[in-house]
């Protein structure tokens, strides 16, 4: 019987970019997110017969909404400003990283979304970081499959090691 273990968010991490830039760059990742939310709802309505209620389903509606705190330079975020001011459509993959799914250990679980930004705020407490939430509304409920994942965009803010001599 497998092990059956809870999901760290740490580990499940969101890449996008614009629709349009799908052959010209590879997916990113906005620097410093705190979270993201999968919201999926379906209506279902009722019609009362002498034989007791039936239900109809309406078809699932899918909303992500994401929180980050904003980077200087995060080009990811600049090019996904645009595409929201633009009303483009966007990519997603929702990547769970924590075991990799083929022996090169760069591919992971994952679902692949496209949808438009709906919501973009910015929070700029006097005491904070600045704080981008946005929403995005999916068009379909989303596919599941294997997303590769390189080591820059698993890492996207880190720094690199220093010796501990005077550096260059």
């Amino acid at each position: 019987m497998a092990q059956i273990t809870p999901v760290r968010g740490a580990n499940r991490i969101m890449l996008m970019r614009p629709f349009s830039m799908r052959h010209e760059i590879t997916a990113g990742r906005m620097a410093f997110q705190t979270s993201h939310e999968k919201s999926s709802t379906r209506d279902a309505e009722s019609t009362i017969t002498k034989d007791g209620n039936i239900h109809s389903l309406s078809e699932v509606v899918v909303e992500y909404s994401l929180t980050t705190l904003m980077a200087r330079g995060d080009e990811v975020r600049e090019k996904l400003y645009d595409a929201f001011l633009n009303g483009e459509l966007i990519e997603l993959w929702d990547i769970d990283k924590t075991e990799p799914t083929n022996l090169n250990g760069n591919q992971f679980p994952a679902t692949y979304l496209q949808g438009y930004i709906t919501e973009w705020s910015e929070s700029a407490g006097a005491e904070d970081s600045v704080e981008i939430s946005l929403a995005v509304a999916i068009n379909g409920s989303g596919v599941r499959g294997q997303a590769t994942l390189t080591e820059d965009q698993s890492t996207v803010v880190q720094y690199e090691f220093a010796d501990t001599i005077v550096a260059p």
